[in-house]
């Protein structure tokens, strides 16, 4: 099983930063934090190649692309210029969500090149273009029993005059807790240093480079810290909780 990690935001922030051939009205589909939504090109349903450009206005350190709910079966990563350093170029692709880590790198741009869709003869589409960098992967995951993740639905209930009711679902957002027991210091102190920058995180329950289920959510941490030694011998290291949820979509 693949181990959790937290990323940073993704540094893909305002649609100014985005470059696209078409499709510019469903732009903010690659960034609304919700992959259910997504960008569509227009014009672009057969074999034409079409460009997504990142363009960030300053040297960015990125270690981390992730990319939720797409239809591409063919397409490439190019940074600083679609000719001139791949990150990745992808054939024959089944999956609809890509996960890649590679080891950090300073851009100016980022360009996601989309060749050919699963099924063909369709627009291309993505639901969420993450860019980003790896806080630090844990040193293990928690036991099945220490992971409680929840899909916490926020609806609106009307009790009807017969009694029946109706429910208006919102939204629908992630949460989890992760309980950890015996932890090193090591690892103490990376997720002490994360709980005091109180900023929003990438947390990533299983990420794979195959397979990937697409699961990735800018999340805060949004109890105490409450690590402390988990026996009266200081060595054995440390137990505790982390609480985490689901920031509002952009």
């Amino acid at each position: 099983m693949a181990i959790m990690e937290f990323l940073t935001r993704n540094q893909i922030q305002t649609t100014t930063m985005i470059l696209v051939d078409s499709g510019t009205a469903t732009v903010a589909n690659l960034i609304d934090r919700n992959k259910n939504t997504q960008y569509v090109t227009e014009g672009y349903e057969s074999n034409t190649s079409t460009i997504i450009s990142i363009e960030f206005g300053q040297p960015t350190v990125l270690s981390n692309i992730l990319i939720q709910n797409h239809n591409l079966l063919d397409f490439r990563i190019f940074y600083d210029s679609v000719t001139a350093n791949s990150i990745d170029i992808v054939s024959g692709n089944s999956s609809t969500s890509y996960y890649k880590y590679i080891n950090s790198i300073t851009v100016s741009s980022l360009q996601l090149q989309m060749d050919t869709t699963i099924v063909t003869a369709q627009e291309k589409q993505v639901g969420q273009f993450i860019a980003n960098e790896r806080n630090f992967q844990f040193e293990r995951n928690p036991s099945i029993k220490n992971f409680k993740p929840v899909i916490d639905r926020f609806q609106v209930q009307h009790i009807m005059a017969d009694g029946g009711v109706v429910l208006h679902n919102i939204r629908d957002k992630y949460q989890t807790k992760l309980k950890f027991e015996f932890i090193t210091e090591t690892f103490y102190n990376q997720l002490l240093s994360l709980y005091e920058t109180g900023s929003p995180i990438y947390y990533v329950p299983f990420p794979t480079t195959s397979s990937w289920l697409g699961n990735a959510y800018e999340m805060v941490w949004s109890k105490d810290f409450d690590f402390k030694y988990s026996t009266n011998v200081g060595s054995i290291g440390y137990s505790g909780q982390i609480t985490l949820e689901e920031t509002p979509n952009a």
